[in-house]
């Protein structure tokens, strides 16, 4: 006997469409159009790193805990409102105090660039950590929370490091401030670099688009390593040779491989392989690609279109960004988080429940 829905509307991809489509609408109409844009770029932009480093804590180290799958307590006889009403808190109240000892404790940086550069950083721990890694090899030993705090303090520690000795800032205005150690890499480039190997290692991992094809047989850690390595080099060579072929750094890192990343999970997660379903293995990798590639061409167009009078009022207010800023925000800082915290936190409620990231997608064939 089947299970019974759960939820209003359609099943599986049909909802996950569902789902994307209000939470981008709204999400720019609230964060680009409603809000200045001053403050979008300057404060909320730079703010919204560290609440992608925890909610990747939250979601994938910490398993949802306490409230929400596959750790915490909800069992279909549970509002998913509540359970997601709780998560929301722990991720807002967690955001706002590691905002504020930022802000006023240490390294007390100013609302700004600072924390872009710093978070991309921590932000590509967390992602390459938290999906590629799964957490090895703390996850599965320890307490979900546990798990999170050592991982929390392991990333921390990193970031800093690479920070203090591999970053300048040379050519920005905090080139003569504290906060620049001089290291051979100049924040603006690495910045670039982390973002290309983002998208490349959400090609790559066990979760989403190939669901770590080519790499099964090397079991773990031994793929994730392949994976790290691959998805780093190929990071490396689209951001320099972009840059060598005259792109806008712009376009490169925020439109082009922002766009990857996001793809890679909306089609992956929330549309669960749409129209790729009947194709297993390899095959279904490379199908994912061929969408994810038309995907990513009709987004940007999409957004360009969406976003081109912010982008105008951008320039008349001598903003430092332009349309391709806006595209990386909406996707990694306002509707890419909504959809991971609509999912893992809120179970896709009032619509009907997801399957989990990772999941194989069913064959409708059968």
């Amino acid at each position: 006997m089947e299970d019974p829905k759960i939820g209003i509307g359609p099943n599986g991809s049909l909802s996950g469409l569902i789902q994307l489509t209000i939470l981008t609408l709204v999400g720019v109409a609230v964060f680009v159009y409603l809000v200045p844009l001053d403050v979008a770029i300057l404060k909320l932009m730079p703010g919204t790193l560290m609440m992608l480093v925890v909610l990747g804590h939250l979601s994938l180290l910490g398993d949802n805990f306490p409230f929400s799958p596959p750790a915490g307590g909800w069992t279909p006889e549970k509002s998913r409102a509540i359970a997601g009403l709780g998560m929301t808190l722990i991720w807002g109240v967690t955001t706002t105090a590691l905002l504020l000892f930022l802000l006023y404790v240490y390294p007390r940086w100013p609302m700004g660039p600072l924390y872009l550069w710093f978070g991309v950083i921590a932000f590509w721990l967390t992602l390459l950590y938290g999906i590629n890694w799964n957490g090895w090899p703390f996850k599965g030993r320890l307490h979900p929370w546990a798990t999170m705090a050592a991982s929390f303090a392991m990333i921390l520690m990193v970031s800093v490091i690479i920070w203090v000795t591999l970053t300048n800032l040379d050519g920005t205005p905090f080139a003569d401030s504290p906060a620049n150690h001089h290291g051979p890499l100049n924040a603006n480039w690495l910045t670039g670099f982390l973002v290309w190997s983002i998208a490349w290692f959400f090609i790559f991992n066990p979760v989403f688009t190939t669901q770590g094809w080519p790499f099964l047989r090397l079991g773990h850690p031994g793929a994730a390593i392949a994976q790290t390595l691959i998805a780093h080099v190929l990071g490396y060579l689209c951001w320099t040779g972009t840059l060598a072929l005259g792109l806008s750094p712009s376009f490169s890192f925020a439109a082009v491989a922002s766009s990857i990343i996001f793809w890679a999970l909306v089609y992956s997660w929330h549309l669960q392989f749409w129209g790729i379903t009947r194709l297993t293995f390899f095959k279904r990798a490379i199908g994912a690609l061929a969408v994810l590639a038309v995907l990513i061409v009709t987004w940007i167009f999409l957004l360009r279109l969406l976003l081109a009078p912010a982008a105008k009022n951008l320039a008349a207010a001598n903003l430092p960004a332009d349309i391709n800023i806006l595209i990386i925000y909406v996707n990694l800082c306002i509707v890419g988080p909504a959809l991971i915290a609509h999912n893992a936190f809120w179970l896709r409620w009032p619509l009907t429940v997801p399957a989990p990231p990772g999941t194989p997608p069913p064959d409708l064939s059968v």
